[in-house]
C-alpha cells in the first residue's frame, strides 16, 4: 500500500513547514490528486490518522480535491478532457496524446493555529 508512505511524506512535509512557521497545531490539510495518479483516496484517508499521530497534525482533518484529466492529441493538437487513460482524441479519433494534468499529486495547503 503505497498510500502509506504517500501519507507519511505529506506529514513530514507538512509538519517541518508549519514548524518554520510557527504553528503549533494543524488543523487541516488539502491535497489536490489527478484522476488519472495511481492513487487511492479512500486508502489516504484511512492511512492518514495514523500516520497524523503524535505530530503537530494530530487530529486534523484531510480534504481531498481532484484534478480532471487533460491532454492534447499529438495528431491534430486538440486539448480535451479525457474519461480516463486510454480515449481517444474526440476530433480525430487518435490515440497518441500528451497528458497535460491528471496524474500529479500535490499539496495545496495547510491550516492551523
Amino acid at each position: 500500500m503505497h498510500e502509506l508512505s504517500l501519507c507519511e511524506s505529506i506529514v513530514t512535509l507538512v509538519v517541518e513547514s508549519a514548524g518554520r512557521e510557527g504553528i503549533r497545531r494543524v488543523t487541516r490539510v488539502t491535497v489536490d490528486i489527478g484522476a488519472g495518479a495511481a492513487i487511492d483516496p479512500d486508502a489516504l484517508l484511512f492511512c492518514f490518522p495514523l500516520v497524523t499521530e503524535d505530530t503537530l497534525a494530530a487530529g486534523a482533518e484531510l480534504a481531498i480535491e481532484r484534478t480532471a484529466l487533460k491532454a492534447r492529441c499529438d495528431a491534430c493538437g486538440t486539448d480535451y478532457a479525457p474519461d480516463t487513460l486510454i480515449a481517444p482524441c474526440p476530433t480525430c479519433g487518435g490515440t497518441r496524446r500528451t497528458l497535460l494534468a491528471g496524474r500529479e499529486m500535490r499539496v495545496v495547503s495547510f491550516e492551523g493555529e
